[in-house]
Parts: C-alpha cells; structure tokens; sequence
C-alpha cells in the first residue's frame, strides 16, 4: 500500500493496482475565492493522478468540488454516502459524472483482493463521513471532518480494532467568528484550544500507530476573509499540543505532519518534504495571496456587476415559510431579518419574515433601523438563492451576521431555518420516507449519542466535558 496526502483534505491510495482519490478539491479555490489549499498544491501532483475511483466524505465545497471532478473522465466510480436524501448524487449529475454508487452506514465496497473501502456517517444535518481504508495488511481511519465519539465511534472501532493510520480535522468552519454583537464589544466565541484538545482525546481513544493532522490546511485568501487566518490551527500547533498531551497520558501514538505530496508506503515508509510551510506563515499567506490575485480580482469584476432581484428572494421565501415546522415558525414569529446585498452596482436591502413567507424591500438609508441583519456579497446571497446553498454561505466566512445582544438569538435560529433548507430536513415529512428511514436505520448508535448529548446539555454539563467522557476509552 501507498497513501500520499493531496490537499487540505485531499488523500490518495493506491493498493493492488488500483488508485483511490479520497475528497479531492487540488485545483483554484473554494467558497467564492475564500478558500484555498494550504500549502499550495503542486501542479504536476494533480497531473500524476488517474483514479480509478472516487470517494467523496460529504458535500461541502472543499470536499465536494466540481471543478476537481470534471477534469476526470465522467465514467470514473464515484463512491458516496447513502444519506437520506440523493443531493450529492444529484449534484455529481450537474457536474457531469455518471458512475456513481452510494454506500449505507457500515457498507464495504471492494477495489480490489484485500483493497477495501468501509463507510461510516455521522452528523445530523449535513451528513459527514468517515472511511476506513484497508489494503495489504494496513488499516487508515480517515475521519476527516466526522467528529466520531461514543457508540458511533465504538462501532468503529469494534470492526476495525486495530488502526495504523488515523487522519482528522483540527480546526472549524463554523462561523461563529463572522457572528457580531451591535449594542456590545465583540466577545470570544471559540476557545482555539478546543479544536486541539478534542483531536488529541479522539487520537487517545482510537490508538492508532501515527496520528495524522487532516481537512483542516487551507487558507483565506480573499479580502473580505483573509484577516481570519489567525483563528485556523496549524499542524504545527496540533503537533506541539497532542505531543505534550501523549507524554502526559502516556501514549504510544506519534504525531507525523504531512502536507501535499508527502507520501507514505509499506516499502519506503514516510517520504516527507523538508520545506517549512508554517513557522512563517504570514508570510507565505501574503505572497500566496499576491500569486493569486490575479484570480481574485477577476472575481471581483465578476462580483462587481451582480444584482439580486426581488422575485428571486420571494421565491425562495415563500417555499422555505411553507415549510417550516410550527414550532420554529412560533419561534420567529414578529421577527423580521434584513439581508442586505452589496456589490459595486448596487446595495439591496430585503425585510424577510420566515413565519409569514413575507419580503419587502428595504432602502439603504433605512439599514440602520433593524436589529438583526446579514451581509452578504451579492453573488454569494444570489447563488445561494438559486441554489439552495446558505450553508455552504455561511462556511465562507465572507458572510457576516450582525444583530442586538436581544435580537441574536433569533438571527441564529432565522440563519438555522436556512441551513435546514440546505440539508432538505424541511418539511419534516421528507424525513420519513422509505429512503430517510432505510438510511437511519444503521445509524441507530447515533440516535442515542444525540439524546445522551442532549440530556447532559440540559443539565448544565459542559460540551467538552461531555466529549471527553464519550471519547474515553
């Protein structure tokens, strides 16, 4: 066997002849400009490749990327989850793609004698998954962004009790950065040392020979998101934490960094590039940004001609307000949300009221009178119209969500509407159809995590304490 890791969460095996892509986005960028691959991939890493299947964990952008895709032939295998509704499925067809298989919670797909793929899904909304690759004798867990814990990880674990390699993403996309009190100082939303910790008690409960830092090296190149670099964990900071943890616990698992085209092989062992990419990083992230803006400012010439008009914003109002389940549509009853547009040819202000499926336009001068609004590019807030992508938005970190310490409450639980329509949980109904059941029923581990996680919320027990007990071993 050989694995060599690609990109922010692109890897590559390649076992008894056959070469699988794991999650490959190698090329240009992700989320409107935002996001980047650091460090840069090597292009004559990406000319190398010729897969002979593909492996896609979930349907963010930097997993899921279109452009990626359609450099390979359309009949190439692409393996993904079986969730509970076929949107990835769906998507693949857009891009071209017509060799697709979907794998249920627990399904093995063979490559070849001894090669061998096992899916593993978790999470709510936006399914994540994991896989464990096995071939010639070596086992990888790559969890990538699926933050396993308790009977889901157990499961695991019980199937696939030794592993060699475990790779994991260490920082967040979460927005919560881009997330602004108007009536108060900002305040700190994220402990960075959180992300650390929980990679390092994940590493302790599955044990595996090398822990691998993973789906968590990219950049923000673009100017309107480019100052939150700083919030993103290095490998370097993994390194440094999870080394002092294992001494601490006395574990036996090291820590290896591996950036793009550092490979490893049952033959060679670790093959690993000798340039330091992260003890200057601000400087490499500067002249990043100065080959790539070129790039950038075509998007913004781009960006710079776009308008949303109002048809398209009733549209999707008034299905998303049909939809919403009663209690949610209590919940934001009287709350009306501005989502402002901006681009060079013009500032758009749209009043939306999700429990009544109401949209009026607002003026510019009249911006300042609403406690609650989100600011959006607008040819971010256009395609995610069309779309149905405020998610992936949000992930961008170019959108920003700004409101009263009174009002925020409402904006996340309005913000929280529109993701729900991404995930297609809205009408709860489409929940209960043979295919949402059929998909449910391995994950039935996860169902009780959840409730436990819950009840242990309710009773005031921190959330990382809670993970600490679920990823005790």
């Amino acid at each position: 066997m050989r694995f060599q890791i690609l990109s922010h969460a692109g890897l590559m095996v390649e076992a008894g002849g056959v070469q699988l892509l794991c999650d490959p986005w190698l090329v240009g960028s992700s989320y409107w400009r935002s996001w980047w691959n650091y460090p840069p991939v090597p292009a004559d890493l990406v000319a190398e490749l010729k897969p002979d299947a593909i492996y896609l964990t979930h349907l963010h952008w930097d997993h899921f990327h279109g452009p990626l895709l359609k450099l390979f032939p359309p009949d190439t295998l692409v393996i993904v989850p079986y969730d509970r509704y076929d949107r990835m499925v769906r998507d693949l067809a857009t891009v071209g793609m017509t060799n697709v298989i979907e794998l249920a919670h627990g399904q093995t797909h063979a490559f070849a004698s001894g090669f061998k793929l096992t899916s593993y899904h978790f999470s709510p909304f936006v399914t994540d998954s994991a896989a464990v690759i096995e071939a010639d004798g070596v086992t990888i867990l790559n969890a990538n962004d699926a933050k396993l814990m308790g009977g889901p990880l157990d499961q695991i674990l019980q199937r696939h009790p030794i592993v060699d390699f475990a790779l994991r993403s260490h920082t967040s996309a979460n927005p919560r950065a881009n997330y602004h009190l108007t009536d108060a100082v900002d305040e700190v939303t994220d402990d960075v040392t959180q992300y650390l910790h929980s990679f390092a008690l994940f590493m302790r409960r599955v044990a595996p020979r090398v822990a691998i830092p993973f789906a968590s090296n990219n950049c923000l190149l673009h100017d309107d998101s480019f100052a939150q670099n700083p919030i993103i964990q290095t490998p370097l900071m993994v390194r440094d934490y999870f080394e002092r943890y294992a001494s601490e616990h006395g574990l036996s698992t090291k820590l290896q960094v591996m950036v793009p085209g550092d490979s490893w092989s049952s033959e060679a062992g670790f093959e690993i590039s000798d340039k330091d990419w992260f003890s200057d990083r601000a400087a490499h992230l500067d002249a990043y940004r100065e080959r790539v803006r070129p790039t950038l400012e075509r998007q913004a010439a781009i960006e710079a001609r776009i308008g949303v008009p109002m048809a398209a914003v009733e549209k999707f109002v008034s299905k998303l307000s049909r939809n919403l389940p009663g209690l949610l549509r209590r919940r934001l009853r009287g709350f009306e949300a501005l989502l402002v547009s901006r681009s060079a040819k013009r500032v758009d202000g749209f009043a939306v009221d999700l429990s009544t499926g109401s949209v009026r336009s607002v003026a510019e001068a009249d911006f300042a009178s609403f406690d609650a609004r989100i600011e959006f590019p607008a040819l971010i807030l256009l395609q995610s119209l069309r779309l149905n992508m405020f998610g992936h938005a949000a992930i961008s970190r170019r959108v920003n969500y700004h409101a009263t310490r009174a009002s925020m409450p409402k904006l996340q639980r309005f913000a929280q509407a529109l993701e729900l329509s991404e995930s297609e949980l809205l009408p709860l109904s489409r929940n209960f159809s043979k295919r949402s059941i059929r998909a449910a029923m391995p994950r039935w581990r996860e169902a009780l995590l959840y409730s436990s996680v819950a009840v242990q919320l309710a009773r005031g027990r921190p959330l990382m304490k809670i993970e600490e007990r679920l990823l005790r071993a």
